[in-house]
Parts: structure tokens; C-alpha cells; sequence
């Protein structure tokens, strides 16, 4: 069975067969995988699936599947988009989803990391942070501080700062927070979102476990 889990910006792919778990960029999918997906989920699995299923759903059956506690807060921070969802006693309390602003998603980290060269998963931590209300002047700020010789890595770990601080607060602040997607590679984030609650990450194959109880977790790739 073919898993397939396709973000705008990177996609998880998984043969339950042999159990590898495939990380590769969504533009190359169509040319490593040019059939139909099993079970889909994600915006570029659409039309690709035999079976489609909804993102949220797909991240709150993976998340029950890895948490324990029946009571918890779990979010993803995807490449375009943060899925949020509460439970209480294993039942969805309250759901969001927020795609308005590209400052709040890892693809706007990639891209300012590419630009400068940077490793956005090697980046430092930083006390300090940007405010994100708006990702336009969010970058505006971030490259008045490098003319004005901050080094890149430490402007863009301030970035990388202030969008932590804006998935605390889209979360409603929470005590204890699950953590979905490629971020949870990122430790300067690991670690920002550390300074505001205590943050457990997950990996970025969540939404497969929630496709089907075949996925088991990657065996390599």
C-alpha cells in the first residue's frame, strides 16, 4: 500500500510493503511516483488518490496513535499552513487552520535560509525575536538587521523566533505542545517554542500514521 502525505513544499511518501519512508520535494513527485497513491492527504495529493483524506483528520488520527494522554494540544507547521487541534479525553476540542500569512511556515524559513546560504536546521537560539504580524515587514526587519551588520544566521534565528512565538499564541498558549512536521528538525525553533511551553516533537510522517494503521514508522530512506 502506497501512503502518501504531499505538502505544497515537501512530501512524505511511504510503501507499507518495505516500510521506507521517502522525504523528497513535491515538485519530483510526479516523476519518482507517476501512478495513484493508496491514501492520500495534502494539497498536491488531490486527484492523485485512491482514497483522499482530509489533513486534519489525517493529524488527529496520527497524533492518537502517538500520544498517550487523552488531553492534548497538538500542532503542525507545515510549508504553507499550520493545522491546529486541541482533544479532550481523545475527542477533538477545537480545530484551526490558518494559511493567511506566509511568515508563519517553513517554506518562508527555506527561502530566506537559501537566499543567504544558511542550513535552517543549523541555525543558533537566539532570546531575541522578530515580530510577525506581518511576514513582509517581518523580512523587512530581518534585512535592516543584517545591513546593519547582524549576522544572517542570528537575523534569521530572530525570524525563526518570532513564528514560535506566533504558533504559541495560534495554539491558545498551552501548557504542553505536540509538534508535526519538518520544524521538528529544526532545533533553533525546537527551542524558541521551548522558551513559551513545553514542546514534544513528533517527527514529519505524523498525518501518515493517521492514513493508515499499516504505517509503523520509517525504517529508512
Amino acid at each position: 500500500m502506497i501512503l502518501a502525505d504531499c505538502g505544497t513544499v515537501w512530501s512524505k511518501i511511504c510503501d507499507t510493503g518495505t516500510g521506507v519512508l521517502d522525504v523528497l520535494s513535491t515538485k519530483d513527485v510526479t516523476v519518482k511516483y507517476p501512478g495513484s497513491f493508496d491514501i492520500g492527504t495534502g494539497h498536491m495529493a488531490k486527484g492523485r488518490s485512491i482514497r483522499y483524506e482530509n489533513e486534519l483528520i489525517a493529524l488527529i488520527r496520527g497524533s492518537m496513535r502517538l500520544v498517550e494522554e487523552g488531553t492534548y494540544s497538538i500542532v503542525d507547521v507545515g510549508g504553507r499552513d499550520i493545522k491546529f487541534c486541541r482533544l479532550k479525553e481523545r475527542r477533538p476540542l477545537k480545530l484551526d487552520w490558518n494559511q493567511s500569512c506566509g511568515a508563519n511556515t517553513g517554506f518562508t524559513i527555506e527561502l530566506l535560509a537559501g537566499y543567504y546560504g544558511l542550513d535552517c536546521n543549523k541555525l543558533p537560539v537566539t532570546g531575541e525575536r522578530i515580530p510577525l504580524t506581518c511576514g513582509v515587514f517581518g523580512m523587512e526587519k530581518m534585512f535592516d538587521m543584517i545591513i546593519n551588520k547582524v549576522d544572517p544566521a542570528e537575523a534569521l534565528a530572530r525570524f525563526v523566533h518570532g513564528l514560535a512565538y506566533n504558533v504559541f499564541n495560534f495554539c491558545g498558549r498551552p501548557e504542553k505542545l505536540y509538534l508535526s512536521g519538518g520544524l521538528c528538525e529544526n532545533n533553533s525553533f525546537l527551542a524558541s517554542l521551548g522558551k513559551y511551553t513545553d514542546v514534544t516533537p513528533l517527527g514529519r510522517d505524523v498525518l501518515l500514521y493517521g492514513l493508515s494503521e499499516e504505517y509503523a514508522g520509517p525504517t529508512g530512506g
